[in-house]
């Protein structure tokens, strides 16, 4: 008898309801609103046309990273404004400013997750000797602030940012000395129970899984996107790009088929959350990378999302799905890599962090969008023959 099918992403409606709500309370808290206890009349504060353009920018002024390289990867630095073309929904829109930046100088700086809420306990070891391993490889001052982040609760704890290699490798065995897994996948951490027979995807032979399971996938679904944009929200004060290294597949996309189709209300909580996700981590200037992530959704049950509309965005809320909050999807959108090699992890960490070294800033005004939500497809052509330019590829405009 096979086992029920679960309403998918049951307790992600919740919490992401739940999340929605809080954001609304708390903006409303500090916008101050009026009581039936106040007794002042709301009146117009007159603004002086200078104000009124810095708060418009302030709310529609957009700022791109873009990593512009040669056909042998090398990063090009001799670009001028007049190189890039910025189409907005394929019109072109006018590029406001344009400048070369040199990483450190810049104020980039990197985080690097350990994630022990989808990671096993043997794989999150692994996982920081390879960090460890990247720490060993040179001497001297590391080229940019490097925190160690780790995830194994509710939200990501990071560590304080620092160069010198000595301290972090000390903060990095001090967090790591006993971390192991946490959350549900630690009822899976010693291997599949008897008398199961595991999941072999690519082969095209994969088991029904059970609802616990399935819950289980829902639990870190909604754990890890929550606390992706908690950190992106608190980064949003920080100055300069911050690439945010995450170790490992990331969380379940959600799209088995032991789940029942979402329905409207679902699909509504998943299009407000993406453009929340999405907005925070533009804003806070965020290039997600995925190291050691090979894509695990090459079983013939889940959409290989390489050859799927999900990596180019969601335009409206009867499209969305759990999937659009993937990993692998957001290092896309925000210009990240994709690294799927399970080897030369250290390697990854520093291919990642390298390209901060020279890159473009690049702004532009957005216009006021008609609703919330409103999707807008980037592209920036640049004037060169052979290059490749990697930046945001999509935003969701303010009103």
């Amino acid at each position: 008898m096979p086992w029920p099918r679960l309403g998918k992403a049951l307790f992600a409606g919740v919490a992401l309801s739940l999340a929605a709500m809080r954001g609304v309370v708390s903006h409303a808290q500090m916008a101050g609103s009026a009581t039936p206890s106040d007794n002042h009349t709301p009146r117009l504060i007159p603004r002086t046309s200078a104000e009124r353009e810095q708060r418009f920018l302030s709310q529609h002024r957009v700022i791109l990273n873009v990593r512009v390289a040669d056909p042998t990867g090398r990063a090009l630095s001799e670009l001028q404004q007049n190189d890039f073309t910025l189409y907005d929904n394929n019109q072109a829109r006018k590029v406001q400013s344009v400048r070369l930046v040199d990483g450190a100088a810049g104020g980039a700086h990197v985080i690097v997750v350990l994630d022990a809420v989808n990671r096993f306990s043997n794989q999150v070891r692994n996982d920081a000797k390879e960090v460890e391993r990247y720490l060993k490889e040179g001497s001297g001052l590391l080229a940019y602030p490097v925190a160690i982040g780790v995830f194994s609760g509710f939200s990501i704890e990071v560590g304080q940012p620092s160069r010198d290699r000595e301290t972090l490798r000390g903060e990095l065995n001090t967090r790591t000395e006993d971390l192991h897994a946490g959350g549900c996948i630690t009822q899976q951490d010693h291997g599949p129970t008897p008398g199961s027979t595991p999941s072999v995807g690519a082969m095209g032979n994969m088991r029904a899984e059970s609802a616990q399971e399935l819950v289980c996938k829902n639990e870190r679904f909604v754990r890890s996107v929550n606390a992706l944009l908690q950190l992106a929200r608190k980064e949003v004060d920080s100055p300069g790009r911050v690439i945010l290294i995450w170790i490992g597949p990331g969380w379940p996309m959600l799209t088995d088929r032991s789940f029942t189709p979402d329905p409207p209300d679902l699909k509504r909580n998943f299009f407000a959350q993406l453009v929340q996700v999405s907005t925070a981590l533009r804003e806070a200037q965020v290039t997600v990378n995925a190291v050691a992530s090979p894509d695990e959704s090459i079983n013939p049950q889940t959409p290989n999302v390489r050859d799927s509309n999900f990596f180019e965005g969601v335009v409206s809320e009867d499209q969305a799905s759990a999937a659009n909050l993937g990993l692998h999807v957001l290092a896309h959108q925000t210009g990240g890599n994709i690294l799927t090699a399970a080897k030369d992890l250290a390697g990854q960490i520093g291919a990642c962090i390298g390209e901060a070294d020279s890159y473009y800033v690049l702004s532009f005004d957005a216009p006021p969008a008609a609703g919330f939500g409103e999707y807008h497809a980037l592209a920036i052509k640049v004037d060169k023959p052979g290059v490749d330019v990697r930046t945001n590829t999509l935003y969701y405009p303010e009103q």
